[in-house]
């Protein structure tokens, strides 16, 4: 069960890439569960709890995720065989962080802890306005 690392930034993969020897390191073995994002499912994911059934999972709209512009990923432990949410996030954070990504786990609210995404010193703002000038050249 891993996800595909189809639409991921080139540079953001080869970072991924890194963090997860590291973990590996450290003893530690993670499955990708969620990279890039389309929009459409970025809207079917905020509607959860909202306007559809289940639970609140984001609160980011379409657009307004690192995962819509491939420079976001999910992750679950591997731990016997069988993968799970439950395992040394503090060290996966430590180590996601000194790999030079933003670690969900660290954010004041809607804490993520599966979460690594890397911004290349942008705003969503700026992503989405070079995602429209990108679009409009085409």
């Amino acid at each position: 069960m891993s996800a595909s690392r189809v639409g991921l930034d080139p540079e953001f993969a080869k970072k991924l890439n890194l963090f997860e020897k590291k973990l590996a390191d450290h003893g530690i073995k993670v499955v990708l569960t969620w990279g890039y994002r389309s929009i459409v499912s970025q809207n079917q994911l905020y509607a959860k709890g909202r306007t559809a059934p289940g639970s609140i999972v984001t609160n980011a709209r379409g657009g307004y995720s690192w995962h819509n512009f491939g420079l976001a990923a999910d992750y679950a432990f591997v731990i016997n065989g069988k993968v799970t949410w439950n395992g040394p996030w503090d060290v996966f954070g430590k180590i996601a962080q000194q790999c030079g990504l933003e670690w969900g786990g660290s954010w004041k609210t809607f804490k993520d802890r599966p979460h690594a995404q890397w911004t290349k010193g942008k705003t969503l703002a700026q992503m989405r306005a070079a995602a429209s000038a990108k679009a409009v050249r085409k």
